[in-house]
Order: structure tokens, then sequence, then C-alpha cells
């Protein structure tokens, strides 16, 4: 293991919530990455000077990524610091475990409820809905037939020449949900500078809330990115499209009575033809 893993809480929170960091923030995070000694020795006040910045936003920011405020911070960075670094492959499975729940945790409470309501009602209100998940024909199939249990046909495109050409027959009433984990496709960003000519309403999701694919979209809903956990090969992208598309469908039947009515008679077909 390397010499971060006594920043583990800090670092694997920071990974979840750096969508919402401010500059200020990011420079707050490099100076206890670059001298945790010294951050753990200096009080708000010491630390405002050293930093270059306020003790308040010293404070703030420790608030932000989930402590109470700053001595319990340095609290549970000293007592992860003092842990034998040494970590046997038995406990890989906990820290992985840790990791996941962190990661689905921050999409469960970073996700605006205000923008997948929005994304309900456009659905709702769309001639034509795709989802575009380029060479991912998996994850795409899966929320489409998800989403066809209350009803909702969701059209999905696997690959850049079925999107450019439904792109190019796109109209003012069609909705495209487009995933892009960087957003920074130029291929794909194109072809949604054209959707968007057309009219046409884009959701993107994303790891980043600027990139070239944000430029050309109506909305961005953020998912967290997950390059600074230790267990950022393993827990699967495919995860967290697939917790975020669950809220998402929550909001469906919890907030409009006919998508409701219609899964439970889907759920009540299933249930009927168990036996078969």
């Amino acid at each position: 293991m390397n010499k971060d893993n006594g920043l583990f809480s800090i670092m694997s929170r920071i990974d979840c919530m750096s969508n919402q960091f401010t500059k200020t923030d990011w420079k707050i995070f490099k100076f206890i990455k670059n001298n945790t000694n010294q951050f753990l020795s200096l009080n708000a006040q010491e630390l405002g000077k050293v930093i270059g910045t306020s003790d308040a936003s010293v404070i703030r920011f420790s608030q932000k990524i989930g402590f109470s405020g700053l001595n319990e911070m340095r609290y549970s960075l000293q007592s992860e610091m003092v842990k034998n670094t040494s970590v046997s492959h038995h406990t890989d499975y906990s820290t992985l475990m840790r990791e996941t729940q962190l990661v689905i945790e921050n999409i469960y409470h970073t996700t605006s409820q205000s923008l997948v309501s929005r994304l309900r009602l456009k659905v709702k209100s769309s001639k034509r809905c795709f989802l575009v998940a380029l060479d991912d024909k998996n994850i795409a199939d899966i929320i489409s037939e998800k989403f066809m249990a209350i009803g909702i046909n969701i059209i999905p495109l696997t690959n850049i020449n079925a999107l450019k050409m439904y792109g190019s027959l796109s109209e003012s009433d069609d909705l495209f949900i487009v995933i892009s984990y960087t957003g920074n496709s130029k291929a794909l960003s194109s072809v949604l500078e054209d959707i968007t000519d057309h009219g046409s309403y884009v959701a993107l999701i994303s790891n980043y809330e600027k990139s070239l694919c944000a430029d050309n979209s109506d909305i961005v809903m953020l998912i967290p990115k997950t390059n600074l956990l230790i267990s950022s090969a393993v827990i699967s992208k495919e995860l967290i499209i697939l917790t975020l598309f669950d809220l998402i469908f929550q909001n469906f039947i919890t907030e409009d009575t006919d998508y409701f009515d219609m899964l439970q008679k889907t759920v009540s077909y299933i249930n009927d033809g168990d036996d078969i």
C-alpha cells in the first residue's frame, strides 16, 4: 500500500464529492495531502494563514466532506494514520465494500431530485425517448427493459452510426438521455450539437459538469468519479449507472400514479407466470 492510505477516508470522500468543490476546497485538500503532519498540528486560524485562505473556509471544508468540524476530521485522519499500513489481502474485501457503499451513498445524497423530476416530466411529454450508451449494450438493454415495465419505450442506441442516423432525423419532441463518463468525446459532442440544433432535448449523465458534451446538453446529471479510490479498478461503472437509474425509476413510480399502476400490473403478470 502507498503512503496515501492514511488519507483513505478523506480522499474517498473528496473523490465522490469533487463535483461540489470550489477552488478554495481543492487548495485546502492539496495542502492536507502534501503536508499532512502540519495540518494535524495547526488550528483553523493557523491553517488559514499557511494555506492562504480563511479559518472559516477550512472549517467549512471539513463539514462539506461529512465531519462536524475541523477537530473531528483531524482526529479521524490521525486515527487512520496510526493504523498498520501493511494490509493483508483478506482485508481487501472490506475496503471494496466500504468504498462501494461510499459511492452508492454519494449517489443517493447528491442526486438532484429536482433534475430527476424534470427528467420524468420530459420523458412523459416526449414523443420518442432514446438512451445513448455507446459500446455499452448491456447497460442500455437493462435500463430500457426496466422502463418497459411501466410502459415507457426507450430506444437504446449503442453505436455512433445509429446515433448519427436518429440524430439527423430528430425532432423537437424527442429526448436523448446520454451516458458519457468524461463527456469529452468530440464525435459524440458533434452529434449532440446537431440534435440540439433540431430542437431535441438532451439529458447528459457524466462525471463532469463542464465538458464538450455538457455544452450541448439541456441538463447534466452528475455521477461520482472513482479514480482516487483504492478499489477504483474493481468498482464497476455499470453499478454506478444502474444505481442512478434506480433512483430515476423510483421517482417515476412514486410521483406518477399511472406509472405506479402500470408497474403493479406488470409485476402481477410476472408473478402469474412463475409456474411456467
